[in-house]
Formats: C-alpha cells, structure tokens, sequence
C-alpha cells in the first residue's frame, strides 16, 4: 500500500532505467554492416588469390634451396678441378722419370708393354690417393699411347688406369670397395684388386668428347686448359658419368695423355639427396643451357624419389614473376636455375637448378586456399547471423512500443532496451498521469484508497479530530500540548488512537495520505 503511494508521488517524474542508446546500438549495427561487407571482399580476395602468399614463400624458400645447391656444386666442382690439376702435376713428373729411358715423346711408349706397365706402376699411388680424397667416383689417367698398334682398335685405343668406387652409398668412407675398371691387370693382382665384370686393359678415347682436340692443344697453365664433359655413357655398363679432364704433360711440354675424376649419375645422387618441403620434393639438377632449355639428358641429376623427373628429358624454360616453369610435353616442374663457373668441354653454360613438380606446389597451394576459403566465409556467416540478430534486436523494441503506443494498450513496465524508447513511454505514461490528476481524477485503486481513508476520518473523537487539524496545519507533535491544552502523554496516546483508526502505522505515514489530499484538492473531506 504504501509503496503505490510513493510511486504516485513519482507519476510526474521520467523513469529513466539502465538501457543500451539507441544511438550505440545503430553504430554497432552499422559496424556489424560494415564488418559483413569486410568478410564479402575477404571471401572474393581469398578465391582470386589475392590474399595467397603462397607464391612469395615458394619464392624464398626456392631461392635458398638454389643459393645452398649452387654453391655446393660449384665448391664440389672447384675442389675436383684442384685435384685434378695436381693429379696432372704429379703424372708428369712420373712421365720425366720414365720417358727418357725409351724416347722424347709419349708415343716412344707404343707396342712397348713393359714401359707401359711401369709408368702405369709409377702412376698408380698417385691416382689411388687422388680417388680417396675427392668428392668423386672414379679417377683415370690416360696415355696418348697403346701396347699394340696393329690392333684393329688401336686408332683409339689407349692405355692408362681407372679407378672407381663399386657397391657405392650415401656415407662415403675411407674403405669404400675400389674395383678396376681399366689398366694392366698386373696391377690389380699386385694392388689387390678386384677386377670389374666389364674391365678392359685399355681406354677407347672415341668415347672421350674432344679427345683428340686436347691432344693437339697447346696447354700454358692447366688452370685454363681443363674441361668437363657432358653426360656420358659408360660402355658395357648401366652407369652415367660426367668426367674432369686435365691434360698431362711430358717434360717437353707436349701432352702426353688425360687425367681427371669421374662424377657418376649414382653418386651425384647421394650427394644431392631430394629436400622434402611444404611444398613438395625438390631435386637437384646440373645440367647444360642451351636455346632456353635445361638439358637433363646432358647433366647430373640429383635423387628424384616422389618426383617422377625423368632424367632422359629436355625441359623448356619459362621464366616467371617467383618461380619458373620447366615443361616437357606434359609433365610441368617449377624451381629457379642459375649459371655457375663450369669448364664445359664444348664452351656451353652450365646452371644449378632445382625443381619441383607443379603437382605437388598446386596442391600445397589449393590446401592453403580452402583454409583461407572456409575461414573467410566462417567470418562472413558470423557477420550476417550478427547483423541479422542485432537489427532485430533493434527494430522489434520500437515496433512493439509503437504498436502499443498507436492502439492505446497499456505499456507494459518492463523497460524496452532503448533508453529513447523508454524515455518517450514514461513521458507518456507521466503526461497521462498529470492530465488525469488536473482532472481531478484518480486511477481507480487509488481514488478507492482515498475514499477509504476518508471514511475512517468519522471515527475520529472530537479531540482525536482536532489534533489531526493541527497535523492538518503543519503543526509537530511537540507543539500539539501547548495548542490543545493537554500534557504530552494525552496527545501520545491519542496518536495511537489516530493510527489505528486511519490504519496508518507512522506520523510519516499520515502526513503522506495528507499531502496526497492536499494534491488532490480533496483535503476538505477530511477536516
């Protein structure tokens, strides 16, 4: 009871209740609006590509791989050109001892096999030593001379030795099986050695590229007068090799045969192993350039497991923005190449190169687009379910108000979520309030409460009356003995009669049914 009378003491006053702004709450709309279109344009960016940097890694991942496998091959190769000069040196010393003895120049030594298989004696330490301390499977020496000259093969048969690695593995060491290839088989049963299934006593330097134009070259420094060989065929074998050669001088300064090293396809292989990547495999290529060609069919090929490169093949170039594209029919790769320092017997530029199948980018590529594909239209379904809800959330409070507003219903209490929509409500319910006070009348339970109140005031004594015109007056229960003419007490136990018969519990109480009266223009019912 005494709570509706507080709160119709407050009818004039706006209820403003906690509630979000209509202002923040279309700004959050607005920016729910813009963070849809945000996740629309990072959906399209995502399936153009726009937003891949995919081809930026590869770039800088391709790049590496390339600069460690250039200089590999380009310290392994300078190493065996260092070698092999010092191979040279020293079988041209061993020539100086020998030669004399039978004539000036190294074709002193045809038809004389004794000669022959001293020097080859002589020659033998030297080339064994060169065989374990480089980065090789083979090393030879060759002489500009044959132990028969009537043979019908002599024209390009020469003598000399050649050692090579057999049973051969990726960890290389200093025990490693060495078989004999080519030599005088003397040397063999002396050294040891196991003599190859495919062995002959002799080179057949047809099958050595510029041979004879080295013969006839004069050589100044050895440093400029080496050169490597393309790919070659080992005849009577399943193997392939590239060869260093270095020319031999007699003491006259004349060249008196060929020494080098021999790079098998096998062991250029273990040295330059597949490097797996996120983006797929990737082998390791030296091979020859030529008309914007990778001829693999001329150089090295590093291991291609995964890969399916076959080493037959000539790849086009085509160069791109990160990466370009080496295709033979239909088979595609991706890499990068890059020229490096290589004594090419036929003056062709040799490259370093690295190659990826295009498969395998493509789908490494694909899989990071489906991750880019899924988390943009998860932003996006969550921006549309956001906008969805938050402007439902804003446009339902306003059209109920309205509706109640527009059909006179009365509105419920329960605020609506939006301070200006609440504010409005309690200036309406506030302006009917006051129209209906100034009208002189009063909702239906409080004018019931007041035409009670004003009916008990019959039960009041005469005295018990006047002392309640005195309240009526403004007077304090302090002042009432004075101007009634009793002692304290009597006015005390008359307020207690007053209480129980108005069905007030406090003074407070009273005044407050007072000034409601007073309000009301009703005060002359109670007095």
């Amino acid at each position: 009871m005494v709570k509706k009378l507080r709160e119709l003491l407050k009818f004039t006053k706006m209820a403003r209740k906690e509630s979000v702004s209509m202002q923040r709450k279309l700004a959050l709309y607005w920016f729910s609006m813009a963070a849809t279109v945000f996740g629309t344009l990072m959906l399209i960016f995502s399936l153009t590509g726009v937003f891949s940097n995919t081809d930026r890694e590869l770039h800088l991942s391709l790049n590496i791989q390339l600069q460690n496998t250039a200089t590999d091959v380009s310290n392994q190769l300078e190493r065996l050109s260092g070698h092999g000069i010092f191979l040279s040196e020293q079988a041209s010393r061993e020539l100086m001892e020998v030669l004399p003895a039978y004539g000036s120049g190294i074709s002193a030594l045809n038809d004389q096999p004794e000669a022959l298989l001293e020097l080859q004696r002589s020659l033998y330490p030297a080339l064994n030593t060169t065989l374990h301390t480089s980065d090789c499977s083979g090393a030879f020496i060759v002489l500009n001379a044959t132990t028969n000259t009537l043979a019908g093969t002599a024209e390009h048969s020469r003598s000399g030795l050649y050692l090579r690695y057999t049973n051969l593995n990726p960890k290389k060491s200093s025990n490693q099986q060495v078989i004999y290839f080519r030599g005088i088989s003397d040397i063999a049963r002396e050294e040891d050695l196991e003599l190859h299934n495919r062995w002959n006593l002799e080179f057949d330097s047809s099958r050595i590229p510029g041979y004879d134009e080295m013969m006839q070259a004069p050589v100044r420094r050895l440093a400029d007068a080496y050169a490597w060989t393309g790919r070659l065929h080992l005849l009577d074998t399943w193997e392939d090799v590239i060869l260093l050669c270095v020319p031999v001088l007699d003491g006259n300064g004349n060249v008196a045969g060929l020494c080098g090293m021999e790079l098998s396809s096998l062991y250029f292989g273990f040295c330059y192993a597949a490097v797996e990547s996120q983006f797929g495999p990737i082998v390791s290529v030296l091979a020859p350039l030529e008309d914007g060609q990778l001829l693999l069919d001329q150089g090295m090929t590093g291991r291609t497991e995964g890969t399916y490169l076959d080493v037959s093949n000539v790849l086009s170039i085509q160069e791109g923005e990160y990466y370009n594209t080496y295709s033979e029919g239909t088979n595609q790769y991706i890499g990068l190449h890059k020229t490096i320092p290589f004594a090419s017997g036929d003056g062709r530029e040799w490259a370093a190169a690295i190659l990826l199948p295009k498969e395998s980018y493509a789908s490494y590529a694909s899989g990071k687009q489906v991750v880019w594909i899924a988390c943009s239209l998860a932003f996006l379904l969550a921006m549309l379910v956001s906008a969805a809800t938050l402007s439902r959330s804003f446009a339902r409070p306003i059209a109920q108000s309205l509706a109640a507003i527009q059909s006179n219903i009365a509105i419920d209490a329960t605020p609506s979520g939006i301070s200006e929509i609440d504010a409005l409500i309690a200036f309406i319910k506030s302006r009917e309030q006051s129209q209906a006070i100034a009208a002189g009348s009063l909702p239906p339970d409080i004018a019931e409460l007041f035409d009670a109140f004003a009916a008990r005031m019959a039960l009041l004594t005469e005295t018990e009356h006047e002392i309640f015109k005195l309240y009526v007056d403004g007077h304090e229960i302090g002042e009432i003995p004075e101007l009634a003419f009793i002692s304290i007490n009597t006015v005390r136990k008359h307020n207690r009669n007053i209480y129980e018969k108005l069905c007030v519990t406090s003074r407070d109480e009273l005044m407050l049914y007072i000034e409601l009266f007073r309000r009301c223009n009703r005060l002359d019912e109670l007095l």
